[in-house]
């Protein structure tokens, strides 16, 4: 998956931009990363991975794109880099002003601290599930109606205050096609960093057939068998979870 990488990464790392490390800069949903150069300006140091390190800044001639495009990232490492660097930089844009008393928030090592009341903010980790619902062998495979991502993709969605994952699975599977999970099975885990996530895979049985998509966010959703399955939609191959459990379950390595 995206995070299997073998240098280091270390998260908010000391040091000055020197020539083989990027700028990374965001506008919204809108990202681009440059190699650094002299003329570039950097404001602080988000994250490094071996020895190249990826500053938040602004630089000439970059060429922008959505957050998908940094799915195209050759190299494995400053991809993964690239999806935290993503993460750490739409926090600190996002959190500029103490949501205690107003101030400026000023940084301070891994967080952010309130330069009047002394109050800490630390990084925003959203966890969210991905459900690979099954029926008589066959697993339901979706596409998202208004996102920029339009690839094969599974039931998804954020756990709320009070919810376990669990229970997170059963809801979002129910919202989203109208149908009741019998047994849920835990699979992996993956950070996220297009959408500041912690993925938690799960695989649940369900004895419905009958697809209903109530609440919009699904423009479809099929039952498919095994050698039915589309493959992989990145080049590198399997790198979302989601890619992940439909390959397993392609190549029938998910046993319930």
């Amino acid at each position: 998956m995206l995070q299997d990488i073998t240098a280091p990464l270390t998260l908010f790392p000391q040091g000055s931009p020197k020539a083989g490390d990027y700028v990374f800069q965001c506008k919204g949903s809108a990202v681009a990363l440059s190699p650094w150069t002299r003329g570039a300006s950097v404001a602080h140091p988000l994250v490094k991975v071996g020895e190249t390190t990826l500053f938040l800044g602004a630089a000439a001639d970059a060429e922008w794109g959505n957050t998908q495009m940094l799915r195209r990232i050759e190299s494995p490492d400053l991809r993964f880099a690239a999806f935290c660097a993503n993460h750490l930089a739409q926090w600190y844009l996002n959190h500029r002003w103490c949501g205690r008393c107003g101030a400026m928030l000023t940084r301070l090592s891994g967080a952010l601290k309130c330069s009047s009341c002394g109050q800490e903010s630390y990084p925003v980790i959203a966890p969210a599930v991905i459900v690979g619902l099954v029926n008589q062998g066959r697993l339901l495979v979706t596409r998202y109606a208004d996102r920029p991502y339009q690839g094969p993709a599974l039931v998804a969605g954020y756990c709320e205050v009070g919810e376990t994952a669990e229970a997170t699975c059963i809801r979002e599977a129910f919202e989203e096609t109208g149908l009741h999970v019998t047994r849920l099975h835990y699979f992996a885990s993956q950070p996220w960093g297009l959408s500041g996530s912690l993925l938690l895979g799960f695989f649940a049985e369900t004895s419905d057939e009958e697809i209903t998509l109530a609440d919009g966010e699904l423009a479809e959703a099929v039952w498919l068998k095994p050698e039915e399955l589309p493959p992989p939609p990145d080049a590198a191959g399997p790198l979302s979870l989601t890619a992940t459990m439909i390959k397993a379950f392609a190549e029938q390595s998910v046993h319930f």
